[in-house]
């Protein structure tokens, strides 16, 4: 038997019962007690003020709903539900993704709000992450510490980063439609890095698109010297920038060549945005987080879907993420992500999850 999930079973029951018990208490309870105060009659009200209780009814209903939207993506599960019910008593999907268990499950960071990208760092095993208001980075060990942060100066709407090696960094800046490139110098443990000082590559690709729906997520793929690039939605789109090192060591933008490589998307749900893609440094897969679709989709170079896991409580006992914005693999195959406003969250592989619990129960 299929079950809409719960955080979303709630929101529904919860605001039908607000809507009818502020309906039933105007119509009913409300004349009853203004008799004592004001000596009204305890009559039935005018139609008018029966249709300002059920107005006022609805209108606490749909608040709520709006509430359960914007923060567990209501209207979309809904959609999902109804779509995928039928078939989903039968629908497993095909991977290891799905076998992924949660170890830190939406661990808040102090002093940290709108976390928009993630990336596997260094060799040192750190996490970096990005921030877009203010605009900055924050160095992250595994488990979420913090351990340096780097104000970005007149740096605007950052939502993405990768990290090229040799403590190079890019990170994407939605709303002016560019990657922007800069060194932070090693050893240190915190600083600023000016604008002024990175090396920018605008991509203009999509002049007409709303400026809030542009490039969301990169990934830095070293085998390949390629740069992966996703456009958030309408549509969604992928791109591939190769020559990075030549860049990154020489200072030459020449050699960059941008390629549309879209057609690996083609497997993905029509529904889905991305907020955030990363490569598998084990077996070259792309990874594409979805906020709207709450759940990463493993896709093969020829565009054949590798595995799913979902982030909805489906699958897993998380909680809901109110919004995945980025994500990243280490080299042990751990899992991180991160969500609007300051939620971090870690997964490993259920086999080494049982490895390391092992040895606490014997």
């Amino acid at each position: 038997m299929i079950a809409v999930p719960g955080a979303t079973a709630f929101v529904m029951w919860f605001a039908i019962l607000c809507c009818f018990r502020v309906a039933c208490a105007c119509h009913a309870v409300w004349p009853s007690v203004l008799t004592p105060v004001h000596g009204l009659a305890a009559e039935k009200p005018s139609s008018r003020l029966r249709v300002l209780y059920w107005t006022l009814g609805f209108c606490v209903a749909a608040a709520i709903l709006y509430a359960g939207d914007h923060h567990y993506h209501l209207g979309h599960r809904l959609q999902v539900w109804l779509r995928d019910a039928p078939a989903a008593d039968h629908a497993v999907p095909t991977g290891q993704l799905q076998d992924y268990v949660v170890e830190i499950d939406a661990l808040p960071l102090a002093e940290v709000q709108n976390l928009s990208g993630l990336a596997w760092g260094d060799a040192e095993g750190h996490l970096v992450a990005v921030l877009n208001k203010p605009e900055m980075l924050v160095i992250l060990d595994r488990d979420g510490k913090q351990l340096a942060k780097y104000h970005l100066q007149d740096f605007h709407d950052t939502e993405g980063v990768a990290a090229l090696g040799n403590g190079w960094y890019v990170v994407v800046e939605e709303r002016r439609s560019q990657l922007a490139f800069f060194r932070v110098p090693p050893g240190r443990s915190g600083g600023e890095v000016r604008h002024v000082d990175a090396v920018i590559l605008g991509l203009d690709l999509h002049p007409s698109a709303p400026s809030n729906l542009g490039f969301e997520g990169l990934a830095y793929d070293p085998q390949a010297d390629a740069l992966y690039v996703v456009r958030e939605d309408t549509p969604v789109q992928l791109y591939e920038i190769t020559g990075i090192a030549s860049l990154r060591d020489k200072g030459n933008m020449s050699a960059l060549h941008i390629r549309n490589r879209s057609e690996l998307l083609s497997g993905l749900r029509p529904s889905d945005d991305l907020s955030s893609v990363e490569v598998d440094p084990r077996s070259g897969n792309l990874l594409f987080l979805s906020e709207r679709g709450q759940r990463l989709t493993e896709v093969r170079r020829d565009g054949r879907i590798a595995g799913v896991r979902r982030f909805d409580g489906v699958f897993g006992s998380e909680t809901p993420m109110p919004q995945a914005e980025g994500v990243t693999i280490d080299p042990d195959r751990r899992l991180y992500i991160v969500s609007e406003p300051n939620l971090f969250y870690r997964f490993a592989p259920a086999a080494s999850s049982a490895e390391r619990a092992a040895p606490a129960s014997r």
